[in-house]
């Protein structure tokens, strides 16, 4: 009976233990990811300070898991020829997520997964849509690439292999269904007015954005 008491109190010691560290530990990793959220939107404001409000709009989405959004930039001109942009935040510096953005001033990405699909229109050739996958400090990897060619003539490839057109929506769909995509364009888009910058350190869950299905 002895020992069982003994090993009944040693568990209780290491719950009481486990829930003190937990309670010293939880608001200080609270606090620093709070910390890192801060200089990651005053780094954004720095940014869209630089920039022709006449121009540009912009949103606060999550790309990957953590606390911290990203920044889009988009056109104010939804033509074939502008790129949206997107911005990480890491270690001090602001990262572009190069081959994240798309055609018309659009982002589309999988939200909470670091997954964005560049697509674009190819005049003379084509639609192009390609999958990369990012890291926090800006690394993309290319995930799988889905071009549907009309000229000369209609032909579907996938990583630059020639597929049947039933071939081609079926691997396009499994994509979609790991990675469920939104877009975010003009629409979803905020002014750059001075008030708007400025409250992105004050209040920047108002400026976060899914954006619409794609």
């Amino acid at each position: 009976m002895e020992k069982i008491k003994i090993s009944k109190q040693r568990i209780l010691v290491a719950t009481l233990t486990l829930c003190m560290l937990f309670t010293l530990f939880a608001p200080a990793a609270n606090v620093t990811a709070a910390s890192k959220r801060t200089k990651a939107l005053t780094a954004y404001q720095k940014k869209l300070k630089k920039l022709d409000s006449k121009i540009y709009k912009f949103a606060l989405v999550y790309l990957d898991k953590d606390s911290i959004p990203e920044l889009v930039i988009t056109s104010k001109k939804s033509i074939h020829a502008v790129y949206g942009e997107i911005y990480t935040y890491n270690n001090g510096k602001l990262k572009n997520l190069k081959y994240a953005g798309s055609d018309f001033g659009q982002f589309i990405y999988s939200p909470k997964k670091s997954v964005a699909c560049n697509s674009s229109w190819i005049n003379g050739y084509g639609a192009v849509s390609t999958f990369y996958r990012f890291s926090k400090t800006g690394k993309s990897t290319k995930l799988k690439r889905f071009d549907a060619i009309v000229n000369p003539k209609t032909s579907y490839k996938i990583n630059n292999k020639k597929v049947s057109k039933k071939k081609y929506y079926a691997e396009y769909k499994k994509m979609e269904k790991k990675y469920p995509l939104k877009q975010i364009s003009l629409k979803n888009a905020f002014n750059l007015t001075t008030k708007n910058i400025k409250n992105i350190t004050k209040n920047y869950k108002s400026f976060v954005v899914t954006g619409a299905k794609y």
